[in-house]
Formats: structure tokens, sequence, C-alpha cells
């Protein structure tokens, strides 16, 4: 296990630093292989494309927090969702915006979806609710990378959102 973790690592800060010079869709696994002193071997044990590498990076970092988020006190759970969220993200504003400037901009919704979208095993309203509510987390994430990352939004109040949500977004389109 500590191999495997020792091998994502490297791999992860490779693509980084290969993505930094060059465009996404030119790495290839053997160029990061040799990047990161790692075999194909141990490259393929571990994931099936490059692009999973992203993927992985960006669970790991959500799911650490994660972890951490959901031990709090409830009244203290809502009012801090998106800032500590939003510091996740900025504290890998590097990574996030390579993604970005590579068009990849999918594995953030992939992985926001993976995370707290639907899934099989759940009736059709569970699943709506839970489609949607990814869909806004993805397309409010989305929005302030595009934005520049700079500060959170003021939108720790989820009433506020969906007041703004039904007034401004519904009604308006």
């Amino acid at each position: 296990m500590a191999d495997s973790n020792i091998t994502k690592n490297a791999l992860a800060v490779s693509m980084k630093k290969l993505m930094e010079k060059k465009p996404f869709s030119e790495i290839s696994v053997s160029e990061l292989c040799m990047k990161a002193g790692v075999g194909r071997m141990s490259f393929y044990r571990n994931y099936s494309s490059v692009r999973d590498i992203l993927s992985v990076y960006l669970t790991k970092c959500t799911d650490e927090w994660w972890q951490t988020y959901i031990s709090k006190p409830q009244e203290s759970f809502n009012g801090s969702f998106w800032k500590e969220l939003l510091a996740v993200y900025k504290k890998n504003e590097k990574l996030i915006l390579l993604i970005y400037k590579n068009d990849l901009s999918s594995i953030l919704k992939e992985h926001v979806f993976s995370c707290c979208g639907p899934k099989p095993e759940m009736d059709d309203t569970s699943a709506y609710i839970c489609g949607m509510i990814a869909g806004m987390i993805y397309g409010f994430i989305d929005e302030w990378i595009k934005r520049g990352m700079d500060g959170t939004p003021n939108i720790a109040d989820i009433e506020k959102l969906i007041k703004f949500i039904s007034t401004e977004c519904i009604i308006k389109s």
C-alpha cells in the first residue's frame, strides 16, 4: 500500500510538471512514467489512463477534507461548507487551472457527481434531487474557477441560494 501511494504521488507530481510545459493531449504514459521514475506496469496497476491521475488526485483532496468536515457539529456544518470546499480547490489552484486550461473541466464535473450525485440504488425522487444538488455544486465551483478563484462568494445560507435559484434562474429563463 505504501508503495502504491508513493507511485501515485510521483505520477501526480510529474503530471502537474508536464502539464505546466505542454498540453495534456501530448502527454504519454511512457513520458509520464519516465518523469516519475516508475515503470509502466506500476502505472497500469494504479490507473487505466493518464486522465485517471487527475480524477484520483481530486478525489483524494476532497475526501481528506470531507472526512474532517463531517465530524463538525451541525451548527457549524452548513455555515462553512462553501468556504471550506472552495479552500480545498484554492489550495490546489495551480492544478485546477491547468485542468481548465486543457479543457478538462469534465473531470471536475465527474468528480462532483461521483461524490454527491445520484446513485443507481436511489429511488427516482432522491436521484433527481441529488442530481440537481450535484449540478448546482458543480456549476457554482465551475463559475468560481472561471471568475479567477478569488474570495469566497457570500452564499453560506442555503435558503438564500434556493430563493435566488427560484427567483433569478428559473423564473427569468
